[in-house]
């Protein structure tokens, strides 16, 4: 059975940024590239460790029901999918194109890095076509299905945020920040961002959620490598050579 509002919100992942893209044109490449040229299999790819991760921390069993030929419950993608593990896989892919293209690595990462957080953005907005968007329960706001209350709609916040986010790395690179500094300045956003957000959505027990503790962990790295670049750096921070902003 197709989940309709999976694939709508996959789909308007990759449609947005993909739209997006005429504005924000992807840099280090030599000819006009559209986004889904560029992110489609590492994004695949990502998803696909991502379960992996996910049923090997909570269920490991299924690797072998998978064995047996039972190879569905690896593949409902719904059930869950590790953030951190899958992004990092996907970086890697595009890192290893780009020492194929004979491009630097983090010039290429930091040039699609603006694009790819908005295609997470829309992600997260989707929720409205998912399971519903989840959150505090409040008089103004969303109903999910099966719920009798309406909540804030935590999810559009996060994907508000994320593209706020996505404009301000946008801008650095238009100041001439380093692509160190704007990755850095991505993963901190996107790792606050997922770590404030995960407090008012639902989970089981008292505890802080894998998703919560991760982006904590991340963000906190993240701080840190922001902090080595600005000491390294210091006022080699932002080019000579900046590109001037946008009209």
């Amino acid at each position: 059975m197709i989940d309709f509002g999976l694939l709508a919100s996959m789909i308007v992942a990759v449609g947005v940024p993909s739209l997006l893209a005429w504005w924000w044109p992807l840099r280090t490449y030599t000819q006009p590239t559209g986004f889904l040229d560029v992110a489609l299999i590492p994004a695949l790819v990502g998803v696909l460790v991502g379960r992996i991760v996910t049923v090997a921390l909570d269920d490991p069993t299924a690797f072998g029901r998978a064995a047996s030929g039972e190879i569905g419950e690896l593949l409902i993608i719904r059930s869950g999918v590790e953030f951190w593990p899958g992004l990092v896989v996907a970086a890697a892919l595009l890192a290893w194109a780009a020492r194929g293209d004979g491009v630097p690595v983090l010039a290429r990462l930091a040039a699609i890095a603006p694009l790819a957080m908005v295609g997470y953005a829309a992600y997260e907005a989707g929720c409205v076509v998912r399971d519903g968007c989840f959150g505090p329960a409040s008089p103004i706001g969303l109903r999910p299905p099966g719920v009798a209350t309406t909540m804030v709609p935590v999810g559009w916040l996060m994907a508000l945020a994320v593209v706020a986010a996505a404009w301000g790395v946008r801008r650095l690179a238009l100041r001439g920040f380093s692509p160190a500094a704007q990755l850095a300045a991505a993963a901190v956003a996107i790792a606050g961002i997922r770590a404030v957000g995960s407090i008012w959505l639902p989970h089981v027990g008292d505890g802080l959620t894998r998703q919560h503790q991760t982006s904590i962990v991340a963000a906190v790295v993240a701080l840190i490598t922001v902090g080595v670049i600005v000491a390294r750096e210091g006022q080699t921070l932002v080019s000579p050579a900046a590109s001037p902003p946008d009209p």
